[in-house]
């Protein structure tokens, strides 16, 4: 199935919602670096100031913290999302437990970024969500994983139609186009990690440029498209803990 691209006004204001002022203006200054169609980005440290911008603007794209001083954004999550079918609402936090990401993924977050991450990694994050993917940080892809392998066999066989929930692992590893090389298997457990690409090249003693191409054969053979669905593939293969 093709990806929908979000439209190209969708971004042209953002929000953000956060009630320390240090990471207020961090992350208002994220946002046109990642995407540059941001043309304006407005801030509220509280639910209520949140609520005052969204009165007279209809959000495309926010980031929220989770934690406010009046309460948790789960439904003002949900609120951003109603206001403007297709947001982009995006959870930033410190906070990368299950308590705190699955409300958020079910209030209808479309993204879930850690705020102890460097500004280039959250930068790279935030731009996926221009090709129409979930900006994840790997660690919550990660947790999601683990989510459904933790789910009873019932739970994921019940289905509504004819296919299941989740694929066989055993079958999928079977596939031949899934087989990675020892290098690429060697990209791919750092990638797992969180390794930017100089990062994962200078670990590995080879250059930036063969890294680069270590990962679009191993997007290729896993038919993947993200940073996120390669650390989920690591962890599914075991490559990281």
């Amino acid at each position: 199935m093709q990806r929908q691209l979000p439209p190209a006004n969708l971004f042209d204001r953002a929000l953000v919602v956060e009630d320390l002022d240090e990471p207020r203006q961090w992350l208002a200054e994220l946002l046109p670096r990642a995407l540059p169609e941001v043309k304006q980005v407005d801030s509220a440290a509280t639910l209520a100031q949140a609520r005052e911008r969204m009165a007279s603007h209809a959000y495309g794209l926010a980031l929220v913290d989770w934690g406010l001083p009046d309460g948790t954004s789960e439904e003002l999550i949900s609120e951003l999302v109603t206001a403007r079918p297709g947001a982009a609402v995006i959870v930033a936090t410190i906070h990368d437990n299950d308590t705190h990401v699955f409300p958020a993924l079910r209030a209808g977050a479309t993204g879930y970024i850690l705020k102890s991450q460097p500004s280039s990694v959250v930068v790279s994050q935030l731009q996926r969500i221009r090709l129409g993917e979930p900006a994840l940080s790997p660690s919550i892809a990660l947790r999601m994983l683990q989510h459904f392998r933790d789910l009873p066999d019932e739970y994921l066989n019940r289905t509504s139609g004819s296919m299941p929930l989740m694929a066989d692992p055993a079958r999928e590893t079977d596939r031949p186009q899934r087989q990675l090389t020892e290098r690429e298997v060697d990209v791919l457990r750092l990638i797992g990690k969180g390794y930017k690409v100089p990062e994962a090249a200078t670990l590995l003693g080879i250059s930036a440029h063969t890294v680069t191409s270590y990962v679009r054969d191993i997007y290729r053979k896993l038919d993947i498209s993200s940073r996120a669905e390669a650390a989920v593939e690591a962890a599914r293969r075991g490559l990281v803990s």
